[in-house]
């Protein structure tokens, strides 16, 4: 029936090939206009994934960029050398763990805050006592008492405190 109100110079197979052939030129626009404004498909599970602008909570993006300059959210001392600051017998600590010691001071790196001057990290290594060795922008390597280890980390200008890589004994 439907054939007879088509004219027969129109063939059908055209006009169902012109319509899939338009449909998919607006899928492509819809995902183009999509992609270019920065849009993210996600789940509500997937926390880890975020927009342009955090979807967590309602940060202004002057919030965001100002968080950049926090440590991050994890233990600022590494849980070797926790251990070794509370361990009644530290030398005994250290070297069944290869850490290195000398006259009851550990080596470490100490990763300092960026905004941080040099003045404050001086004025910080003459109250807890620890000798800089090396320095090389925020990262500072040290020797610091094993008791003070613990206070140091408290410290708002210190990120982390961790203990150098060693190679591996084969």
């Amino acid at each position: 029936m439907k054939a007879d109100l088509i004219p027969s110079y129109i063939n059908i197979d055209d006009i169902y090939r012109e319509k899939k052939v338009t449909n998919l030129r607006i899928l492509l626009l819809i995902i183009l206009a999509f992609s270019s404004l920065g849009c993210l498909i996600t789940s509500k599970k997937d926390s880890d994934v975020v927009g342009p602008l955090s979807e967590k909570n309602n940060d202004s993006y002057a919030d965001t960029i100002m968080n950049e300059n926090k440590p991050p959210k994890q233990l600022k001392i590494s849980s070797l050398l926790y251990d070794l600051a509370v361990d009644p017998d530290p030398e005994k600590f250290a070297k069944k763990h290869g850490i290195f010691l000398t006259e009851g001071k550990v080596r470490v790196f100490i990763s300092f805050n960026p905004t941080s001057s040099n003045l404050e990290r001086d004025t910080l290594s003459k109250n807890y006592n620890f000798i800089v060795e090396k320095t090389s922008k925020d990262l500072s390597r040290a020797l610091v008492p094993i008791d003070k280890l613990i206070p140091l980390s408290k410290e708002s200008i210190v990120w982390s405190i961790r203990l150098p890589d060693r190679a591996m004994k084969q």
